[in-house]
């Protein structure tokens, strides 16, 4: 009995023991880490509830055993069973399916579901473990039907390319941030960005007519929320460097170049004495350093939020560094006159400084243009600056040292820019409103090149010092005027804007160079006034006006059927007054057919199908490109006397009658949820085609045409495409991921050139009409000759003899044309110089406060010209060698690389297809992991306490042999002809970040 009465005692109070109610606390958070209020959190099955504060803070009453529901509108739902937490990390997800994703189009945002057009949606946080330290567009590579090529030096800027080149000009998206038309370059802090929306089609950019035409990248920047003040520091340092050749070290290349010159029946050369790593010497670990601060918060009527930025980049070379310094002000303030009127005011400013003391040479070509023999200083040339460079009774070549140049020329640019807008609107009845939208973009820039007295290469003639100095102002305004109106009529939902726009900008130079600078000591004076001779200026003014009407309007019955018309008028100062206006229009249409009532597929959540049509601009032409120039420098001699007149003439023809380029663009494609909202799908086919296009068309100087060769409207070109994005999102109690993945296939084509041209040449490539731009056109060869009796017989059809002066170890060469010799005539298209297919993604998962990410891109279908190689691998002018070069010797008849000849070009032509690899990649760009600490550790003083490391570009997937297979090309003649571009650094990032 009493054995029993304690095992019922036991039991009693294990009982009470787990029943026993507790206290618990957490934390609530978005998938971008930012706290959420007002989620409501209940203990299921009881009347228990708590709410989370402006933090995302809570704490309820709760037993071990009970589930905690977590809910909030526009979030999914989420449960948590309670055992023995401390402490809970909630994160919870959007739900599609309760509220959709509001996206800006332009003068207007709307629901992601209601969208017509091809709109692609860039998570800022996506970046939230990396710096970014060129343009915006650096950091959306990762987005279908966009094409993004970067660099890795100070100061550089991105190549974004939106659905192919449609274009001979700029084929650079236009940039708008807060509703006005800005750049978003190296002065933008990105940190301040709260979204940002890529328009890809014509329905989605109509409404910004002829600056559309390459894609709009809308940008909006963070606004204060109601609450309490926020206090976000954030501070990041990383240590990056860049990949190296594999080149020659002092004995290897002595070996080399004595066999070059035996080769060619010459003595050895003298060679230096020293033994120099001119990577080792040139390259370093360079810091690049971002930190920020932010302030937020407000109440329902007026908000603000202020942040500031410094970001410090002292490069992976010698002789580069930038600076950055940022201060934003976005601020807002509104009034309620009863029921029916709302006033609100407003303005988003932001101050920035940018200085550059930018490279004067290319120290990935310098690296292995100078040799290993050389030394980096040499007494030898202290009459001439005290540098190592090539000498002519020696090691002979034209390389520059770059130690040297970056002593003797400095070359420094500062920029100074203000820029934002204010605006106000009046909003009445709840469905008009009207919007005075002011924006401005001030700038002013200088810029400093001092040339001291020194020599940095072999056979350089004497320069004396000279200074140039340059000054600038830009001064651009904005003036947009809208009216919006949206109502719903039961099922009617009717969305509408009209409005007008007038842009003006006024840039203007001056400058001013002289000769002969005076030095104190080992210093130059900066100042023009301290230099003695040879003054010289120069002065010019670009005055550009821009004025629009535009309209769109926005139809959904039962949100089921859409439809959406846009219109703009566009009237520019850049074409004749005759041609100055273009007419753009869309028209978009979709059906959710997932709305329907025979729709009946429980696991497809949402279906849409949409289709649009419409039609952009360009006008990728200079300022005064229409008007004819005249020239006042001719004189001429009359009189008696003799004296001097000085004279006018035209040198520049102009076309006067110079039009819009007009791309018309159909889209099709549809949207699906998928599987309880976690799998959304998005397929879109597009054909791209532009028209009279703006392009300079060649013109004999003996016409007296000399000052470069006019504008015409002439080619017109074609981009078709399928890009498809998909994603997964789930959740498993506490653990959760995200898969990203989207993939573009896009096909070019020349389909007229104008005026009866059917092809072009520049330089290794040949755009022809049925092609391709710039596909690459040149001499296929066939390995090497291994024996005589192997030139004997290479012969054409007539059976002449086509390389009779080729040797054993000599490159054979395809007699394309048959006429018995190799000849520029023999070039022949190899392959594409722009990818074919593209893939991006994003992977991420999180698991109490840790989380992990990768992103990758990549491109396939393309050759790249490996321009270094070509230069490594030639012994006709003295370079460095790569260390694995296998030459062609009698001992080694079955070499890999031909023999090498010095001051013999036979074997090393520039327009041979040896050095064309396959530039297919796929680079993981991030890989980072993060830790959020708990609330338990973070207290009541912090919201967030976060650190992470992130490696950035250590793992490249690439059968191309140079430094970085997503190099960068501005030209879009020879997009993949590496020429030494400066490769895209490794590194680590260290982080942290703290929220209060």
């Amino acid at each position: 009995m009493q054995k029993s009465i304690i095992i019922l005692f036991s039991i009693l109070f294990s009982v009470c023991a787990f029943a026993q109610t507790r206290i618990i606390q957490g934390k609530v958070s978005n998938e971008a880490g930012e706290p959420l209020a007002n989620v409501t959190v209940a203990v299921k099955g009881t009347n228990t509830v708590s709410m989370t504060n402006e933090n995302g803070d809570f704490e309820i009453s709760v037993q071990n055993g009970q589930e905690l529901q977590f809910t909030s509108v526009g979030m999914a739902s989420q449960s948590v069973v309670i055992s023995n937490q401390p402490s809970l990390q909630i994160t919870m997800l959007s739900d599609d399916e309760e509220v959709d994703e509001v996206v800006v189009i332009g003068y207007q945002t709307v629901k992601k579901s209601d969208l017509t057009g091809a709109v692609s949606v860039f998570n800022p946080s996506q970046m939230k473990n990396a710096t970014v330290s060129g343009s915006v567009g650096d950091a959306l590579g990762t987005l279908p039907g966009l094409n993004v090529r970067t660099a890795g030096n100070p100061g550089s800027e991105g190549k974004v390319e939106i659905r192919g080149t449609g274009t001979f000009g700029s084929s650079n998206p236009l940039y708008v941030v807060d509703g006005i038309v800005q750049g978003a370059n190296r002065d933008f802090n990105f940190n301040d960005i709260e979204s940002i929306q890529v328009l890809k089609d014509a329905s989605a950019a109509a409404i910004y007519g002829s600056r559309a035409g390459n894609g709009v990248i809308i940008i909006t920047t963070k606004q204060g929320k109601a609450g309490k003040m926020k206090i976000d520091v954030s501070s990041r340092g990383t240590a990056q460097w860049l990949p190296r050749y594999d080149l020659a070290d002092r004995d290897l290349w002595i070996s080399l170049n004595d066999l070059a010159f035996s080769n060619a029946n010459r003595q050895p050369a003298n060679h230096f004495e020293a033994n120099t790593d001119w990577q080792e010497e040139v390259f370093k670990t360079g810091w690049l350093q971002d930190h920020n601060v932010s302030f937020s918060g407000g109440s329902e009527q007026s908000r603000y939020f202020i942040s500031g930025n410094y970001q410090g980049n002292d490069a992976t070379t010698i002789g580069s560094s930038s600076k950055r310094y940022t201060l934003r002000s976005n601020l807002s303030t509104s009034r309620d006159f009863g029921d029916h009127v709302k006033l609100s005011i407003g303005e988003n400013i932001v101050l920035s400084n940018y200085s550059i003391d930018a490279l004067n040479t290319n120290p990935i070509i310098d690296v292995y243009r100078m040799l290993p023999t050389i030394p980096v200083f040499d007494p030898n040339n202290a009459a001439k600056g005290g540098y190592g460079f090539g000498d002519g009774s020696r090691d002979v070549t034209f390389g520059t040292n770059p130690f040297a140049i970056e002593d003797f020329l400095v070359t420094e640019n500062g920029n100074l820019r203000t820029r934002g807008n204010v605006f106000t609107e009046l909003e009445f009845f709840k469905s008009l409103k009207y919007r005075l939208n002011f924006g401005f973009d001030l700038s002013n820039d200088k810029h400093l090149q001092l040339r001291k007295e020194g020599f940095w290469t072999y056979n350089q003639p004497y320069v004396p010092s000279s200074l140039n100095k340059n000054q600038a102002q830009y001064r651009g305004y904005v003036y947009d005027n809208t009216i919006e109106y949206a109502k719903i009529f039961g099922k009617h939902d009717v969305s509408a804007v009209v409005g007008t726009s007038y842009q003006t900008s006024n840039y203007e130079q001056i400058w001013g160079t002289k000769n002969d600078v005076l030095m104190t000591g080992n210093d130059y004076f900066t100042n023009l006034d301290a230099a003695l001779n040879n003054p010289k200026t120069g002065n010019y003014q670009d005055i550009e006006k821009l004025f629009s009407v535009f309209g769109r309007v926005n139809y959904t019955y039962d949100e089921k059927y859409l439809l959406s018309l846009t219109m703009r008028r566009d009237e520019s100062s850049k074409f004749n007054p005759k041609f100055r206006v273009g007419y753009f229009p869309s028209v978009a249409a979709g059906w959710r057919i997932s709305k329907e009532e025979f729709f009946n597929v429980p696991w497809i959540n949402d279906l849409k199908l949409r289709a649009n049509y419409g039609v952009l601009g360009t006008s990728n032409i200079g300022v005064w490109d229409w008007v004819s120039f005249i020239t006042v420098f001719p004189q001429v001699a009359f009189g008696t006397d003799q004296a001097v007149y000085t004279g006018m003439t035209q040198i520049q023809l102009a076309n006067e009658d110079l039009k819009w380029e007009k791309v018309a663009q159909m889209n099709a494609g549809f949207d699906a949820v998928f599987l309880d909202n976690r799998l959304n799908l998005s397929i879109d086919y597009f054909d791209k085609q532009t028209k009279d296009v703006l392009t300079p068309m060649q013109i004999l100087m003996v016409t007296g045409n000399n000052g470069g060769n006019p504008v015409v409207n002439a080619a017109s070109l074609q981009n078709r495409g399928v890009e498809l994005a998909a994603e997964w999102r789930d959740r498993v109690g506490e653990f959760g991921y995200q898969i990203g993945f989207n993939g573009s296939y896009i096909k070019n084509k020349i389909l007229e050139l104008g005026y009866d041209r059917d092809e072009f040449t520049q330089w290794n490539t040949k755009s022809k009409v049925g092609e391709s731009i710039g596909d690459w056109y040149l001499i296929k060869t066939d390995g090497l000759f291994r024996t005589d009796a192997e030139v004997q017989d290479h012969k054409n059809s007539k059976g002449e003899l086509i390389q009779p002066n080729a040797k054993p170890g000599d490159v054979k060469f395809i007699d394309f044309n048959d006429d018995g010799q190799i000849t520029e005539a023999d070039r022949q298209y190899i392959g594409r110089s722009m990818p074919r297919y593209q893939i991006g993604g994003n992977i991420g998962f999180d698991y109490k406060g840790f989380d992990l990410q990768f992103q990758f891109t990549g491109a396939f279908g393309f050759l790249s010209f490996n321009g270094p190689r070509s230069g490594y691998d030639r012994f006709d002018d003295n370079s460095n060698y790569r260390v694995d070069y296998d030459p062609w010797t009698p001992e080694n008849p079955n070499a890999k690389d031909p023999r090498p000849i010095y001051a013999d070009s036979r074997n090393v032509r520039g327009d041979q297809d040896r050095w064309l690899e396959n530039g297919n990649y796929v680079r993981i760009r991030q890989m980072a992991l993060g830790y959020n600490f708990p609330k338990s550790i973070t207290g009541d003083l912090f919201s967030q306490i976060r650190l992470y490391v992130n490696a950035q570009n250590l793992v490249t997937f690439t059968k191309y042999r140079g430094l970085d297979p997503e190099f960068l090309n501005r030209s879009i003649w020879e997009r993949s002809y590496d020429g030494g571009a400066f490769p895209n650094p490794k590194g680590f990032t260290f982080g942290a970040q703290i929220t209060f």
